[in-house]
């Protein structure tokens, strides 16, 4: 089942860090919503993996949701507040409602490796018993290692408010699955290679990466399909700018395009590390040998 509010694409926005401290850079965020806004992109994910939120303290995240609130404009709002704390999630959880977002996005518990199905059921049976709000489980096995599979789903799938899941994983066999086994759910595609067979065999929408830079490209690709028109050439722009992004550190080199884009440079906050001299060097000559310039706040696609 398609949502109709949270239809289309979805931007997991980063977290800008100030260059001298690696304190939070509010006013880039400000902006950076401002940026969709005009771009036309239906709504964002804060507090994601792109925004780095495990290098982020408790406070920090409330902090963000709070002031993405305030500046939000047209965006539908998705917080993620999953941590490894049964206790911490369940009070991001009530934050992020008390704030009004549009809906909750879940990662599994990451700590502990190894757990039980039936443990991983029993996480979300507690946090879908508690808090009353649109949530979407979030499958990440390559950073949480924990699985999200069609059983923990099933286990779960009478709760309401449970209303879809994204999957990150990168695997089109787990995503196809997903969205033909579960019609009744929202399912968002995590991954960029992956934005056009999903969205042709029923996907909800994307929550895509490259939609924090380059929205324009992400967007024109998911109306063109819904349009019936043809995007294999566009998927394959996408496709080969993800493909690239795969080279660098994601998160620094999603940071340093907008900032070739018009804003202010800002860092990472470690254990992630900035690129270096050479890697923004080679990024620049990288991005115009596929075609891609900007030109004051346009996208220009040769």
């Amino acid at each position: 089942m398609i949502f109709e509010e949270f239809k289309g694409v979805f931007a997991p926005i980063p977290t800008p860090f100030s260059l001298k401290d690696r304190t939070i850079n509010f006013g880039y965020i400000k902006r950076h919503l401002e940026f969709l806004n005009e771009k036309k992109v239906h709504g964002i994910v804060v507090l994601g993996t792109n925004g780095e939120f495990p290098s982020l303290s408790i406070e920090e995240r409330k902090n963000i949701v709070s002031w993405v609130m305030k500046f939000k404009g047209n965006l539908k709002v998705i917080a993620q507040t999953g941590t490894s704390s049964f206790v911490e999630t369940v009070g991001l959880c009530d934050h992020a409602k008390e704030l009004g977002v549009d809906g909750l996005l879940i990662a599994a518990p990451f700590y502990f490796k190894n757990i039980s199905e039936s443990g991983l059921i029993d996480y979300y049976l507690e946090i879908l018993n508690r808090v009353q709000q649109p949530i979407f489980l979030y499958n990440m096995p390559q950073t949480t290692h924990v699985k999200i599979t069609n059983d923990v789903i099933n286990n779960l799938i009478s709760f309401k408010h449970l209303i879809g899941l994204k999957d990150s994983s990168g695997d089109w066999e787990i995503t196809k699955s997903y969205i033909e086994s579960f019609r009744q759910l929202h399912i968002f595609v995590g991954s960029d290679l992956l934005l056009k067979p999903a969205l042709e065999i029923g996907a909800g929408g994307s929550i895509s990466a490259a939609a924090n830079a380059l929205p324009e490209l992400v967007i024109t690709i998911s109306n063109a399909l819904k349009q019936s028109q043809q995007a294999t050439d566009l998927q394959e722009r996408l496709s080969a700018y993800r493909k690239l992004m795969s080279k660098y550190p994601i998160h620094a080199a999603t940071k340093y395009i907008l900032y070739l884009r018009g804003f202010e440079e800002c860092s990472v906050r470690a254990p992630l590390q900035d690129l270096s001299e050479l890697q923004k060097r080679e990024l620049e000559r990288n991005l115009e040998e596929l075609g891609f310039g900007f030109e004051n706040n346009d996208l220009i696609i040769k």
